[in-house]
């Protein structure tokens, strides 16, 4: 495939799979989807990165020698390692600022001693080039490394960025047109950063900002970028948490088993390939493998986006059934599992609970500051689970019928979870039928069942005793006391519909069941966050 050839329906099958769709930004998109009564409080972003190389060279017959595919890239990277080099050579911080855990509030940066800080693998990429490939490829300037974002996915996460200027500022005036500082002269207070200690993460999210702020003199803006170390991130599950890395695998047989056929047949024409015959033959993969389409799709996505030569039989078609298997392999039981799905994603979704619980009580006090957006560069593994937790529109029945609904995170794929206030249209008059599910809003949510919980264990009872007469916090529980404020959660260019959402009385009268009530959304996720005792308890 030539990338100037006019796309197949195969190859629009594989595009539409592999690499992010962004809804068109018309004027009847935004009028529909944004009218005069509603506007935005506050928006999470998670996106995954943009296109870039397999993250290690394992399959011989589909890939090059070497991967030329970084020539701006690697210009823009050393740029990039110079910078992380001088603000890796300040003095050393104190954990959180000297504050203990749970005296931090949302959105104050995590503070980890110097010696905790590793940034090697920000800064290091091996280079994507081998001597075992067997095509004639040469190494380069523009070699990349292995994993790294290539100059495609760079445009992507540029274009992510541009989507979101249009909209969240052009559009709907929400964000301001220019990077502001803070009132110390220090990075902006409009946007809370955070990514992995990935390269491809951190520089995805800098090209976000490029296409959100475009223009920007080098040295003229200031960004915090937050990034944790590995042992205290939440943006990823984490493979020390034995119970989860134990569930996932018996959960994962057991939904590969569902499809059993399906995979059989996949398995049949891998080895109908004579290039992945040779890799299966190796060794390395057999059809129980639950790695299997994952470890395929790594490569052969990348190779096939970036218009590399193929095997005339790795089309379009075949890379939709790679995108769902890998999904059965590796997503299909976060939708079968609420225990697995809140191990592998739940101290993330904490953090969202906290943040949107703190926004609400801020903008409804008429005061104070808050990010009016916050964005997390991360992973396929990080949009995974939380569509599961979301219960998406692909949410897949048991039957092989409904797997083509169920596909793997392309390419610079985003989430966008949207806070919206409304005051004027009518509130549900029905009140859904888990409203009463945990009547006592000042008891421990924590001693009460998971799937019983109509709330987040961390949002705070304080969010429920307000009273707009008194314009302050009550002593008795107001059950309406949200009622002005909305979610409508985004997968690229789809607005979901979160199951519980559906309910009667727990989404917006006028913008249907995508646009749920704040407690809706709440009823939604409660289930998937566990507070950090609970956390720890169900990982041993």
């Amino acid at each position: 495939m030539s990338p100037t050839t006019p796309p197949s329906n195969s190859e629009s099958i594989a595009s539409s799979v592999l690499q992010a769709r962004l809804p068109g930004l018309t004027p009847e998109f935004v009028a529909r989807h944004y009218p005069s009564t509603v506007s935005v409080v506050h928006v999470h972003v998670v996106n995954r990165h943009g296109e870039r190389t397999p993250s290690s060279h394992n399959i011989i017959g589909i890939s090059p020698k070497s991967w030329n595919l970084c020539a701006k890239s690697n210009q823009m990277h050393a740029d990039f390692q110079r910078a992380v080099g001088l603000l890796a050579s300040s003095g050393d911080a104190t954990e959180m600022q000297g504050r203990a855990k749970s005296q931090t509030p949302p959105w104050e940066p995590f503070m980890f001693a110097k010696a905790a800080r590793d940034i090697s693998e920000l800064v290091n990429l091996p280079s994507a080039s081998t001597a075992d490939a067997k095509d004639g490829s040469k190494a380069t300037a523009a070699t990349c490394g292995f994993g790294q974002l290539t100059d495609l996915g760079r445009q992507s996460m540029t274009a992510l960025g541009a989507h979101m200027r249009a909209l969240y500022v052009d559009a709907l005036g929400f964000l301001p047109p220019a990077v502001s500082q803070n009132a110390n002269g220090g990075p902006t207070d409009d946007l809370y950063l955070r990514a992995t200690m990935y390269t491809r993460t951190f520089e995805s999210l800098q090209h976000i900002l490029g296409g959100l702020y475009p223009g920007q003199e080098p040295g003229s803006s200031l960004f915090r970028v937050n990034v944790r170390p590995a042992e205290h991130e939440t943006i990823y599950s984490r493979d020390s948490c034995r119970r989860m890395m134990l569930l996932f695998k018996e959960l994962s047989k057991a939904c590969m088993a569902l499809h059993a056929a399906e995979r059989q047949k996949l398995y049949t024409d891998m080895r109908n390939i004579p290039a992945l015959r040779e890799y299966l033959d190796a060794g390395r993969m057999s059809e129980k493998s639950h790695h299997l389409a994952t470890t395929v799709l790594d490569t052969a996505a990348s190779a096939y986006v970036h218009g590399l030569p193929l095997p005339d039989a790795i089309d379009g078609a075949f890379m939709a059934r790679l995108s769902q298997s890998a999904a059965v392999e590796h997503m299909l039981s976060g939708w079968k599992s609420a225990a697995l799905a809140r191990l592998q994603i739940g101290p993330l979704l904490h953090e969202f609970a906290a943040n949107v619980a703190a926004v609400v009580e801020t903008d409804r006090a008429g005061g104070g500051q808050h990010p009016k957006m916050a964005i997390y560069s991360a992973h396929d593994t990080t949009l995974a689970p939380l569509l599961a937790t979301f219960g998406s529109e692909a949410e897949p029945a048991d039957s092989a019928a409904n797997l083509s609904e169920l596909m793997w995170p392309p390419f610079a794929s985003s989430i966008r979870i949207e806070l919206l206030k409304d005051s004027q249209s009518p509130y549900p008059a029905v009140r859904p039928a888990w409203e009463d599910d945990q009547k006592d809003y000042s008891e421990d949510a924590s001693l009460v069942p998971f799937e019983k919980r109509t709330r987040p264990v961390n949002v705070p009872k304080s969010l429920y005793r307000w009273s707009h007469a008194t314009k302050g916090a009550t002593g008795e529980r107001n059950p309406r006391a949200t009622r002005d404020y909305y979610v409508r959660v985004w997968y690229n260019d789809r607005a979901l519909q979160l199951p519980t959402c559906r309910d009667p009385g727990a989404h917006h009268t006028q913008l249907g069941a995508s646009v749920c009530t704040l407690d809706g959304f709440f009823k939604q996720i409660a289930r998937f966050v566990p507070s950090k005792k609970e956390a720890a308890q169900e990982c041993l």
